[in-house]
């Protein structure tokens, strides 16, 4: 799997939390939505992190093995102008796996392996996505999303990179050997820019799902 399908894998695991007609309550055009059924264990979602860079240092993240546990969400749509809606979503997620770092300080290479944890914690995502109802399902456009979410894990890459790093710190004074560390612990997870558009297959959705949803996107069409 590429980075860039990982990273679509992953946006489209949040955007099918904030488009999901379940258990909504409305008023005013707020429109506050969840869906048990994703709730559930994805995996695989992304592997290419974001580049770090400190000083001289640079620290290439990836993670070839994961799984993430989305245990509760929930999005707030605010119905805005030209079909298009801010989204303000909440996810409670936990997970494992591997990661991996090619690391340049320097003259040094060197390729790093450990196991992490995510733990428990809340990720707090706003943007503006559209909906569009056709044959196949709902197609939904990011209109607006931020570059990367944070994710806070646990390793012993850190305490590996700031092994190296030491070492390298008697050549390279400039290193800031506690921010490398830290920078491998709340990690950058890139995602898609604006303009994608994600489909939630009609095979995915319920009769009644699908009732609701048609009719809150009736109500806020555009004229």
């Amino acid at each position: 799997m590429t980075g860039r399908a990982g990273r679509r894998r992953f946006a489209l695991a949040l955007l099918l939390a904030v488009s999901a007609p379940v258990a909504a309550q409305e008023k005013d055009g707020v429109r506050t939505v969840s869906f048990e059924r994703l709730n559930r264990v994805y995996e695989q979602l992304i592997e290419d992190l974001s580049l770090i860079q400190v000083g001289p240092a640079e620290v290439a993240l990836r993670s070839p093995e994961h799984s993430l546990t989305v245990s509760r969400h929930a999005a707030t749509l605010s119905a805005g102008d030209d079909g298009v809606f801010e989204a303000e979503l909440e996810l409670d997620i936990s997970g494992s796996g591997r990661i991996a770092a090619d690391v340049v300080i320097g003259s040094l290479e060197s390729q790093l392996t450990q196991e992490l944890v995510v733990p428990a914690q809340t990720l707090r995502l706003e943007g503006e996505i559209s909906i569009r109802r056709g044959d196949e399902g709902y197609w939904i456009r990011t209109e607006r999303m931020p570059a990367t979410t944070q994710v806070r894990i646990e390793s012993e890459l850190g305490t590996q990179l700031f092994t190296v790093c030491r070492q390298m710190a008697l050549v390279l004074v400039s290193l800031d050997c506690e921010a490398i560390e830290r920078a491998v612990t709340l990690i950058d997870v890139p995602l898609p820019e604006a303009g994608g558009e994600y489909l939630i297959a009609l095979e995915d959705t319920t009769p009644e799902e699908r009732g609701e949803l048609d009719r809150f996107l009736l109500q806020h069409r555009t004229p």
